[in-house]
């Protein structure tokens, strides 16, 4: 019990710390703070130093478990409801016929370009299909985007996982059937707002019984985690049950169920946490990123790279096209920002990582964690250059 203490408390000092030495290359390097932290943990991992934190096993459950949940209940407190309402046909199109549109044409140009199986190149492409909210958001943070720009962002990032995980087992059986696949969505995702609205409802009848700050702030950790929890439990989406939690939260319980130290309390105490979990989670894909397998598999993560770049042009364009048809009124400097700012990141990674064993599942995994790195850090140095001429 002692050693299993000693191990956390040196895992949690070593992030803190190099969470720390991150912030000041980033600063000083002027570069994102996510490619920093991977560089970091890459190197960790190259020179065999990384210590306690070589022993954390990057799973699916780690991930969509501990640290996504955090990051979206954040990002989901942050947006306006009324900012929102003027993007939402963009975003859902973007969350849900962007995924399936992007797994698509990534699995049929990794087909054609690399001879793929359909089964393996499909697998890929929903894997992949999912975009990262935290490292875009910290970079128009930088650049000082517009609300509604940064709200399509993070909002089609946070409810496109719930799309490839729904995809997922589909993906991994290939018992597609359109019917069935519709109903399970639905399901997993109408299920998970219901629970989300439960979960917030009565948490905000307890709010107003208290006026503690700190203890309303640290409640904010149960109704985030009971809410993915028991959506779970139920075997729908946890995912969009603390989305639907964080904006209520934001929304609603914040304006109405508390005081103006709470708030302030409550929205620093949410920025410490994502950033330690945005940190842990960078630092863990630089760190448990195979050099070997890499650089065996180096041609393929370059074809599916371009791959996704791919897929993301042909899901955005067509989509904005669409939605600016039904009056949201995308400006085309946006729908190019867009177009460059689909990254992929951990959950990716953790989709990759629970594949069942078969004779594909290295070279996806190699992918993935390839694509992952190119992506935050090239792509992610492009989208910040882009997004300063722009001047937004």
């Amino acid at each position: 019990m002692v050693a299993f203490a000693s191990s956390s408390l040196t895992i949690v000092s070593l992030v803190i710390f190099l969470s720390f030495l991150g912030a000041i290359f980033s600063e000083r390097l002027k570069t994102s703070y996510p490619t920093v932290m991977i560089a970091i943990g890459f190197a960790l991992s190259f020179l065999k130093i990384g210590g306690a934190l070589n022993n954390i096993s990057f799973d699916s459950n780690l991930i969509l478990g501990l640290i996504v949940p955090p990051l979206i209940f954040e990002a989901a407190m942050r947006t306006r409801l009324e900012t929102f309402r003027t993007v939402e046909k963009t975003v859902l199109s973007l969350a849900i016929f962007g995924v399936v549109i992007s797994a698509l044409v990534c699995g049929a140009f990794l087909q054609i370009a690399l001879g793929l199986p359909v089964a393996a190149a499909l697998m890929f492409g929903v894997i992949i299909s999912p975009t990262d909210p935290v490292s875009v958001v910290s970079i128009l943070k930088r650049v000082k985007a517009p609300e509604r720009l940064t709200t399509i962002l993070e909002s089609e990032a946070y409810l496109n996982d719930v799309t490839a995980i729904v995809l997922y087992p589909v993906a991994i059986s290939l018992s597609f059937s359109p019917v069935q696949s519709v109903t399970l969505f639905a399901y997993s995702f109408g299920g998970g707002i219901l629970t989300g609205l439960l979960v917030s409802g009565v948490a905000e009848l307890l709010y107003r019984q208290v006026t503690e700050p700190m203890a309303e702030t640290t409640f904010t950790i149960v109704v985030m985690f009971g809410s993915y929890l028991f959506a779970e439990s139920l075997q729908v989406s946890g995912l969009a049950s603390v989305a639907i939690a964080g904006l209520y939260m934001g929304n609603r319980t914040m304006r109405t169920a508390m005081s103006d130290e709470t708030r302030t309390t409550m929205t620093r105490f949410w920025e410490v946490v994502t950033f330690m979990a945005t940190s842990f989670a960078f630092l863990l894909i630089g760190l448990k990123a195979d050099f070997a397998l890499l650089v065996t598999y180096a041609p393929f993560i370059l074809v599916a790279f371009l791959a996704i770049l791919v897929a993301r042009v042909a899901s955005v364009y067509p989509i904005i096209g669409l939605t600016n048809m039904m009056r949201e009124r995308i400006p085309h400097s946006w729908t190019r920002l867009l177009a460059i700012a689909g990254l992929r990141g951990a959950v990716s990674v953790a989709l990759a990582l629970s594949l069942p064993e078969s004779s594909f599942k290295d070279p996806i995994v190699a992918m993935t964690f390839g694509v992952a790195l190119l992506s935050l850090v090239v792509q992610a140095e492009i989208l910040q250059v882009s997004a300063k001429r722009m001047k937004l």
